[in-house]
């Protein structure tokens, strides 16, 4: 919170409007929280469940380029992070050794690629994606005692640090005016399923209440939509015609800071309400608002990057 607040306070291209924080807040039921995994039923161990997991959120990032990739699962059209989990999901049903570590070390980039076949478009950053996967089972295929140092972790915050000191490609931080910003978006998205999805991590870690929400497109476009998120005429200008905000600069680091520093705004604000809840949970309910939005005026900022 207190890394977030730093950029707010020194933010020079979004600020936040708070009367309409409060405006949003009045609007807001409770949330409903379903994890993914009650979707699809497949019949795992706790370690395929752990396993799929960090697969997926390996690669789970940047759908927004165009032409939209989509593919079809059981006759439905999928796009977006849906069709990257669909996919996955689809080569476990098809093949159960997809989650032995041993084929997926030893899984060729055609392979994965194959996976990823689509009725529209094809995935972008393929080749980023690859690399991600590779660099999360290798680290887990060389360390023997892998799935004991995870039982043997007992908070979220614990469990979030040991994926991104472990995993480079989930340590997703800037340097905003001389200052680490943490972001995780992705170990945060992996800390909440390997909560949800092991029993022995749940019951080690109790809740993941510590947790930020998850830095991403869709929110800050939410939150522009219902005039929370204000931005410069020159931030506006480069989002509105869809010009690309490069990845660490000031312009992206504040829209992901001050986009969080709004979810604990909120979270406080419910909290006053009698309405407790945890970041990611507030997260979902958000980012299904605006999905959900018909009304929808604001385009997402545009980024390239591995980290959402």
């Amino acid at each position: 919170m207190e890394e977030f607040k730093y950029v707010v306070e020194n933010s020079k291209y979004v600020k936040i409007n708070y009367n309409k924080i409060t405006e949003f807040v009045n609007e807001l039921e409770s949330p409903n929280y379903e994890h993914w995994s009650k979707e699809i039923n497949l019949n795992l161990s706790e370690r395929e469940w752990i396993l799929l997991a960090f697969i997926i959120e390996s690669m789970n990032f940047c759908f927004w380029q165009k032409p939209k990739w989509k593919i079809d699962y059981h006759g439905d059209l999928m796009s977006g992070s849906n069709a990257l989990f669909f996919s996955i999901i689809k080569e476990v049903e098809k093949k159960p050794k997809f989650l032995n570590i041993e084929y997926l070390y030893n899984l060729k980039k055609q392979d994965l690629y194959d996976i990823f076949k689509s009725v529209e478009g094809k995935i972008s950053l393929f080749e980023e994606r690859y690399n991600n996967f590779k660099e999360t089972i290798s680290c887990i295929y060389n360390n023997k005692n892998f799935y004991d140092e995870l039982f043997n972790i007992n908070s979220d915050i614990l469990l979030l640090e040991y994926i991104t000191n472990h995993f480079s490609s989930f340590n997703d931080k800037s340097i905003y005016k001389g200052k680490v910003i943490h972001f995780n978006k992705r170990a945060t998205l992996l800390t909440n399923d390997l909560f949800y999805l092991s029993k022995t991590i749940h019951s080690n870690l109790k809740n993941v209440n510590n947790l930020s929400g998850c830095a991403d497109y869709g929110i800050p476009r939410t939150f522009r939509d219902y005039g929370i998120l204000e931005y410069s005429d020159e931030l506006k200008d480069l989002i509105d015609n869809e010009k690309e905000i490069l990845h660490d600069s000031e312009m992206e680091i504040e829209i992901r800071a001050n986009m969080l520093y709004v979810i604990e705004k909120i979270k406080e604000k419910l909290k006053e309400k009698n309405i407790v809840t945890n970041s990611v949970e507030l997260d979902n309910l958000i980012w299904l608002i605006g999905k959900k939005n018909k009304d929808r005026k604001s385009i997402a900022h545009h980024t390239i990057t591995i980290f959402y």
